[in-house]
């Protein structure tokens, strides 16, 4: 009989983590790659272009910097590819310059060759005196690197599948992790899976848009995001409802949310997850 009731209580105990798991997926997000795509698709469908998303995107990414570096004006480098990315991490840039931060932009790319949405905040951020080198090849130069005390990986989005390409792959390899932050997931890893490219940025912080991913939540997608904050950066309900998706619970009112420390990627959660949950499910 004592069996029968261990095996019981062990049930339970794996139900509840279930249930928890749920709760903080309904509470903060769990996009998949493919969610992500169809959801920007819907806010352009809706009238809300992604130009619009990207400035308030990269606005969230500064507000998120600003607070970290606590009343500090610590040089910045923004490492940027030729995605929307990219486009947060440059209208980011550009809000950092204003408030005061040195900053100097890595560009993996080739400036002629960006698309139209890229080159209007590229041509913003050189106009408030955002100092841009061309690294196409993806070799960035360890003074370059050296001289910031904080490195933004704005590299690689959601849409990544497999290992990085060259340039990219050359850029990750020299990202420093004890002061990379990254944005919305480490450059190389698979959003949906959470499996790691060869190479995956490994990122001191990541600051996550609109709603966490799917890979953030797994043990591999936990170890190289570092401590996860969520921004809100205002979808539009009829977007969520138009992809079929469900906004998450907490993510809303322009929050910056910094996931909590005890969830494991798999689902265990301990005290402080357990009360994000039930707030979310209370409210």
């Amino acid at each position: 009989m004592s069996g029968s009731g261990a095996e019981s209580t062990s049930g339970s105990g794996a139900e509840s983590t279930s249930v928890v798991a749920a709760d903080l997926r309904s509470a903060y997000g769990n996009l998949t790659s493919e969610q992500q795509a169809t959801l920007d698709r819907a806010a352009v469908a809706e009238g809300v272009s992604i130009l619009q998303l990207m400035e308030i995107a990269g606005w969230q990414v500064a507000r998120w910097l600003f607070a970290i570096a606590a009343g500090r004006r610590d040089p910045v480098l923004v490492v940027a590819g030729h995605g929307n990315n990219a486009g947060d991490g440059l209208v980011a840039a550009r809000h950092l310059l204003t408030w005061g931060f040195p900053v100097q932009i890595a560009l993996v790319a080739e400036p002629e060759r960006l698309g139209e949405l890229l080159t209007v905040h590229l041509t913003a951020v050189r106009a408030v005196g955002g100092a841009v080198a061309a690294v196409p090849d993806g070799q960035l130069p360890a003074e370059l690197i050296a001289s910031a005390a904080i490195v933004v990986d704005a590299l690689l989005g959601t849409g990544v599948r497999g290992d990085p390409r060259p340039p990219e792959a050359a850029t990750i390899s020299r990202l420093p992790a004890d002061r990379t932050f990254a944005i919305d997931v480490p450059s190389g890893l698979d959003a949906t899976t959470g499996a790691p490219g060869a190479p995956t940025v490994h990122a001191l912080r990541t600051c996550t848009l609109t709603a966490m991913k799917a890979a953030l939540w797994t043990p591999a997608g936990r170890r190289h995001a570092g401590e996860i904050t969520v921004a809100d950066i205002g979808m539009p309900t009829a977007a969520w409802a138009a992809a079929g998706l469900t906004p998450p619970a907490l993510v809303r009112g322009g929050e910056l949310l910094t996931i909590p420390t005890d969830t494991d990627g798999v689902g265990g959660v301990g005290g402080t997850a357990a009360a994000a949950a039930a707030a979310a499910a209370s409210d």
